[in-house]
């Protein structure tokens, strides 16, 4: 097999292989980027288990300066409300769940 064509099969491989891995990562919900499926998570079965990590999760989405996090009861579950500064100076309030890891509200 002349070198061309060994260079050629180990590119393609690479290419497939980076194409699945992002694709099996983008296809995660948000909460397994936060512990929820990650091995070594709490055994608590939090998405989001501190307000430092309510606020990455929220600065990531929305962009802009975090103003203040607090705990608070999201339908029933444990959660957090954050409150950002966005970048075009609006101030939002977002509560995100800790058990799933979903973030609502604008």
């Amino acid at each position: 097999m002349s070198s061309m064509t060994k260079v050629s099969k180990l590119l393609m491989i690479s290419v497939l292989s980076s194409v699945v891995t992002t694709w099996s990562f983008s296809a995660m919900p948000v909460a397994a980027y936060h512990g929820a499926y990650i091995q070594g998570a709490k055994s608590s079965s939090l998405a989001i288990s501190s307000s430092q990590q309510a606020a990455r999760i929220v600065k990531s989405q929305f962009g802009g300066k975090i103003l203040k996090v607090q705990r608070t009861k999201v339908n029933g579950n444990s959660g957090y409300k954050v409150k950002v500064l966005k970048n075009n100076g609006h101030v939002i309030t977002v509560t995100v769940d800790a058990v799933s890891g979903r973030i609502s509200g604008r």
